[in-house]
C-alpha cells in the first residue's frame, strides 16, 4: 500500500523546491559561473539527504566560517584578476555562502536567510533577462514561495514549543491552496509589471557586465565585411512606422548605421572628427538640421557590442531613454559606450531634403579626397561622367555605368577595387559601393560609403519591418545640390538571392508575439505610458465631439452641461421604457406577481408581435394583440385560439401542463410566429 504524503512533508519539500528554483533561474537566465552553480546544486542535494536523515554535522559546522572566507577571497580574486565582472564575482560569493548553508543544519532562521538569498537570485535573473519563458519560472517560484513560508512558520512554532502541525487539510488540498496563492501573487506582480514603466535597470547593470550580442558593423569596412554579415539570419531590429510619407515603402528604406569617408589601402574608415554630445532636452536628442520631418520610425534595436545608433533618411530628432547621443558631424550617431542591451527609440526623419543649389561643398574635405595611385580610375570617372550637365546628371551617368557589363556574384568576386572596375567586373555590394564612391570623387563629386541594412521582411500580422543581419548592405551618399543624396549601383538580388529570408505564417505570428513582449513589457517606457493616457483623453474627447450639433458653441455652460447629460441619459431611459413595456406585456392582463420568465417559444412570439407593431398601446393584452395579428391571416385563427387556451393554462393555471400539452403550445407559438406577416 503506497504511503500518502502528509501536509507537513509537502510543505517541507516546497521549501527545498523554492531554493532549487532560484538556482535554476540563475543557471538559465544569468551568466553565473557554471562550476559554482554545479557546486551549489550538489550542496542542495547533499543537504536534502542529510536533512531527511537528520544527520549530525558537528565537524561540518566548524568548517562553515572558513569555507565562507575562502569564497569571499575567491570572489575578490575573480573581480580583481579574473573576469573583472562585478556581477559574476558577487554571484560567485552568493553561491558559495548558499552552498555552505545547504550543507549545515538549518533552523527557521537559516531557512529565512536561504529564502532571502533565493529572492536575490530571482531578482538577479529578472534583471538580466527579457525571455518570455521567465514568466513560467516566475510562476513556479511564487507557488514554491507560499509553501516555503508555510514550512518556516511551522518550524518556528516547533522551535517555540508550540504544536508544530495542527493541519486538518490533506496534502492535495494544501497544494491547491499553494497554487491559488501562487496564482494570486503572480497576477498581482504581472499587473504591476505591466503598468509600471521600465526604469532601464538593465542598462545600469550592463555597465558592470559584458557585451550581450553582436549586431552591426565595426569602425572600418572592407570588400568582404558586409557580405560576411549577410550569412547571419539573426534579427537586428524591428521597426514600426507610425508616420510614413506617402509613396515610401518600408522595404525600400535604408537603415544607416555607419558612414565611412576615408579610403586607405582598400579599407574605408570613419572620418577624423571627434564625436561630441548633441543638444538634448530630457529624452529628446536634436541630431539634425532644422528641417520638417515627414516620417517617424519606432526602432527596437537588439543587443549589440558596438555603440552605433541606426537611423533612416535625414534624422532630426531621436527620442530615447539614453544619454548622451554622440555625433561626429558626418552622419554617424552613437552611444557613449560600446555594448548595450535591447534599445527602443523613435527617430523623426525626412526621407529627402530640398535642393539647395546655392550651397557649395568646400574643397579639401575627406568626402572629396581621391586615393593616391588610382589615376587610371580618375580617367575612367571623367570619361563616364563627362563634363556636361549638373552634378546630379553626371552622378546618374556613373550609376548607369554599373548597369551593364557588371555582375553580382558571391562565388567569384574581384580581389581589389581596380580589378572590379577594369577586368573582372564581378563582386557584391561592397565592390559596387566602393567603385561608385571613388568614381564620383574622380568626377569631382563629394561622396562617402554608408553601411547598414536595406529593407527587411514586412510582418503583415503586426505591421512592422523585421530587419535581419542578412539584410546588411553598403551604398553611397553623394553631395549633390547642397544635400546628401542616396545612390546605389548594386543590382537587385531578386527572389533567388541566398540571403532572402522566407518566414512562414507561424513564424510571423511567433515573431509578432515576441515583438509585442519587447514593446509592451520589456521596453514599456514612461513615454509609452504617457502616449496611452493621451490616447485615452483623445478618445473621450472624440466621444464628446460626436454629440455636438450646430449652434452648440453658442449655448451657455450650464445649459450645455444639462443638454449633454440629457443626450447621454436618453438611451438609458429608452431602454428602461422598453423593458417596462415588455414586462407588462409578458405578464398579460390579470396575471399574478411572481411569475417565472417566459419560455423561449413564447418570448420569441411576443417579440415578433412587438416588432411588427401589432400592439396598439402598452396595456394591451396578448389576446388583443394576437387577434389583431391574425386578422389578415384567417387560416391562423384556429391555431391562435388553441394556443391562447394552452398559454393561459400554462402561465396562470393551478397545475402545470403535461409535457405533451406544453410541447404542443411551443409548436403552436412557433407556427404563429412564422405565419404572422411582417
Amino acid at each position: 500500500m503506497t504511503r500518502r504524503l502528509s501536509t507537513r512533508e509537502f510543505l517541507w519539500w516546497s521549501l527545498r523546491a523554492h531554493w532549487a528554483l532560484a538556482l535554476a533561474l540563475l543557471a538559465l537566465f544569468t551568466d553565473a559561473a557554471g562550476w559554482a552553480l554545479l557546486l551549489a546544486a550538489f550542496a542542495w542535494a547533499a543537504g536534502v539527504t542529510m536533512d531527511r536523515a537528520d544527520t549530525p554535522r558537528t565537524a561540518l559546522s566548524r568548517l562553515g566560517s572558513p569555507i565562507v572566507a575562502l569564497f569571499l577571497a575567491a570572489s575578490a580574486a575573480d573581480f580583481l584578476f579574473g573576469s573583472r565582472d562585478l556581477l559574476v564575482s558577487l554571484s560567485l560569493l552568493v553561491l558559495g555562502v548558499q552552498s555552505v548553508k545547504f550543507l549545515l543544519p538549518k533552523g527557521s532562521r537559516d531557512g529565512w536567510q536561504l529564502c532571502a538569498v533565493a529572492l536575490l537570485e530571482f531578482l538577479a535573473a529578472a534583471a538580466g533577462t527579457d525571455a518570455p519563458a521567465f514568466a513560467l519560472f516566475a510562476f513556479l517560484f511564487f507557488v514554491a514561495s507560499a509553501g516555503a513560508m508555510g514550512a518556516l512558520h511551522d518550524q518556528e512554532a516547533e522551535e517555540a514549543g508550540r504544536p508544530p502541525g495542527g493541519y486538518i487539510v490533506p496534502a492535495r488540498a494544501a497544494a491547491g491552496v499553494l497554487l491559488a496563492a501562487g496564482v494570486g501573487g503572480f497576477l498581482a506582480s504581472a499587473v504591476l509589471f505591466a503598468v509600471i514603466p521600465r526604469l532601464e535597470f538593465r542598462q545600469v547593470l550592463q555597465r558592470f557586465g559584458r557585451a550581450q550580442g553582436v549586431v552591426g558593423f565595426s569602425g572600418t569596412i572592407s570588400l568582404r565585411e558586409v557580405t560576411d554579415i549577410k550569412s547571419d539570419r539573426r534579427v537586428v531590429a524591428r521597426v514600426e512606422f507610425p508616420e510614413l510619407r506617402p509613396g515610401l515603402l518600408p522595404a525600400n528604406l535604408y537603415l544607416r548605421g555607419a558612414v565611412y569617408s576615408r579610403y586607405e589601402n582598400g579599407v574605408w574608415r570613419h572620418g577624423g572628427m571627434t564625436p561630441l554630445p548633441v543638444q538634448r532636452a530630457g529624452f529628446l536628442h536634436f541630431v539634425g538640421d532644422a528641417v520638417a520631418p515627414d516620417s517617424t520610425a519606432d526602432i527596437t534595436l537588439e543587443a549589440a557590442d558596438h555603440p552605433a545608433l541606426f537611423t533612416y533618411g535625414h534624422p532630426t530628432l531621436i527620442e530615447g531613454a539614453f544619454a548622451p547621443v554622440l555625433s561626429d558631424g558626418g552622419g554617424n550617431f552613437s552611444l557613449a559606450r560600446s555594448g548595450h542591451p535591447t534599445l527602443r527609440y523613435r527617430v523623426h526623419f525626412a526621407a529627402d531634403l530640398p535642393r539647395r543649389p546655392r550651397i557649395e561643398r568646400r574643397a579639401g574635405t575627406e568626402d572629396l579626397v581621391f586615393p593616391e595611385g588610382y589615376e587610371d580610375v580618375r580617367v575612367l570617372a571623367r570619361e563616364v561622367a563627362g563634363d556636361a550637365g549638373t552634378d546630379g546628371e553626371r552622378a546618374n551617368r556613373i550609376v548607369r555605368f554599373f548597369g551593364s557589363g557588371f555582375r553580382y556574384t558571391l562565388s567569384d568576386p574581384a580581389a581589389s577595387l581596380r580589378e572590379f572596375l577594369f577586368r573582372k567586373r564581378a563582386g557584391y555590394c561592397e565592390h559596387y559601393a566602393a567603385g561608385l564612391s571613388i568614381l564620383l570623387r574622380g568626377a569631382g563629386i563629394p561622396s562617402r560609403v554608408a553601411a547598414g541594412y536595406l529593407g527587411g521582411e514586412w510582418n503583415g500580422v503586426g505591421k512592422y519591418l523585421i530587419v535581419r543581419q542578412s539584410d546588411a548592405h553598403a551604398w553611397v551618399e553623394a553631395w549633390i545640390d547642397g544635400r546628401w543624396v542616396t545612390l546605389d549601383a548594386t543590382p537587385a538580388p531578386g527572389d533567388s538571392s541566398p540571403f532572402r529570408t522566407r518566414t512562414g505564417t507561424i513564424g510571423l505570428y511567433a515573431d509578432w508575439l515576441r515583438q509585442r513582449w519587447d514593446k509592451y513589457v520589456v521596453n514599456y517606457s514612461m513615454r509609452m505610458q504617457a502616449d496611452a493616457v493621451k490616447e485615452g483623453v483623445r478618445a473621450v474627447r472624440r466621444t464628446g465631439t460626436a454629440f455636438r450639433f450646430p449652434g452648440w458653441d453658442g449655448i451657455g455652460g450650464t445649459a450645455r452641461r444639462t443638454a449633454g447629460w440629457a443626450l447621454l441619459a436618453a438611451p438609458a431611459l429608452y431602454l428602461l421604457y422598453r423593458l417596462l413595456r415588455r414586462r407588462s406585456f409578458f405578464k398579460g392582463k390579470g396575471s399574478r406577481p411572481g411569475l417565472s420568465p417566459l419560455p423561449r417559444p413564447y418570448a420569441r412570439l411576443v417579440r415578433r408581435l412587438d416588432r411588427n407593431r401589432f400592439r396598439r398601446h402598452p396595456g394591451e393584452t396578448i389576446e388583443e394583440t394576437l387577434a389583431a395579428a391574425v386578422r389578415s391571416c384567417p387560416d391562423l385563427s384556429e391555431d391562435a385560439a388553441r394556443f391562447l387556451g394552452l398559454y393561459h393554462r400554462d402561465r396562470f393555471g393551478a397545475a402545470p401542463l403535461r409535457p405533451e400539452s406544453r410541447e404542443e403550445a411551443f409548436r403552436l407559438a412557433d407556427r404563429l410566429r412564422r405565419g404572422i406577416p411582417s
